[in-house]
């Protein structure tokens, strides 16, 4: 990668039409296609997390995830890091950490993947948002704010495969 080359921020997430996005720190839903697509996407790359998104993980995995370097905004940023995790104390700092490691092993790209505290501090220095939107009104006590793909445009869209839980489609924005 040349030094002109830029590490661009992404979001990746799914929501509702409503832009709920969890339940009780976890996905309302189960998606096993969009599990995969967040895999593929990520995988090889540095991904930046909350905190308490981080722990539900963790819970579910039994560990970090795998082929990935996870950046974790905590206000316990001075805890040391365990293998693949890097604490951090702010989103703009764990940005900044993660744009510097993807740069140095010649990537190009960072993922932000929660929750919605994480996503609306990252949202202004989003170039893209990888969306799946759940064609759904569920309960949940996490959303995305009011507007916030203002300033995106619609790039791509796919529509998810017929037969799982809910009806969902893949869409890509970009920035301006």
């Amino acid at each position: 990668m040349s030094e002109a080359t830029r590490v661009r921020t992404s979001l990746l997430l799914a929501a509702t039409e409503d832009d709920v996005i969890g339940r009780d720190n976890d996905l309302p839903w189960h998606l096993p296609t969009d599990m995969r697509r967040f895999k593929a996407l990520t995988a090889g790359h540095v991904v930046v997390v909350g905190r308490r998104t981080h722990e539900s993980i963790l819970s579910r995995l039994g560990r970090p995830l795998p082929g990935r370097i996870t950046i974790v905004v905590t206000r316990q940023a001075g805890r040391p890091g365990e293998g693949p995790i890097i604490y951090q104390s702010s989103v703009p700092a764990a940005l900044s950490v993660a744009r510097a490691i993807e740069g140095f092993a010649g990537r190009d790209e960072v993922f932000v993947i929660g929750g919605a505290q994480i996503y609306t501090e990252a949202l202004p220095e989003a170039d893209t948002v990888y969306l799946t939107r759940v064609n759904a009104h569920v309960e949940g006590d996490a959303w995305m704010p009011k507007g916030w793909l203002d300033g995106f445009r619609l790039a791509d869209k796919e529509h998810g495969p017929a037969g799982e839980e809910l009806s969902y489609a893949f869409e890509r924005y970009e920035r301006g």
